[in-house]
């Protein structure tokens, strides 16, 4: 019983400490591409703003991928893999674009245009390295 409870009081550090260093990774990756923000909060709604639309994308990017292979537009490996970066780019982009118009929110469209083709290439890696990276020998 008293091991359970300190593995809940565990979980709130571990929550702040995680956040927190996702907010940083993510503004130094804003700070990266030339983005920027008037002030603090600003960057917090632009953050929840992408975490959002990265939801919603992702899902409808599911679901358009399933379709694409289902109706056999794409077969393969690489045909699968590309197309899911090129759904992957444009969804940055487009995300980018949506945000950029939040107040105090300066994104250039050259800077939103490599974070997305970074965002694409990322894609790409993930897809090889599920396909060719180690396995575990369990």
């Amino acid at each position: 019983m008293k091991n359970n409870r300190m593995d809940e009081w565990m979980e709130v550090p571990v929550a702040l400490i995680s956040t927190l260093l996702m907010l940083l990774v993510s503004w130094f990756v804003f700070d990266l591409f030339g983005f920027s923000c008037d002030q603090t909060w600003q960057f917090i709604l632009f953050m929840i703003g992408f975490l959002a639309l990265d939801l919603l994308f992702g899902e409808l990017s599911d679901r358009l991928e399933l379709w694409l292979v289902k109706n056999r537009w794409i077969r393969g490996f690489w045909e699968v893999t590309l197309s899911h970066a090129m759904i992957d780019f444009l969804s940055a982009l487009g995300m980018l674009l949506i945000l950029r118009h939040l107040p105090g929110i300066h994104i250039k469209a050259v800077g939103a245009y490599r974070f997305a083709f970074v965002w694409g290439l990322t894609s790409v890696a993930v897809c090889c390295w599920d396909e060719w990276g180690p396995r575990d020998e369990d």
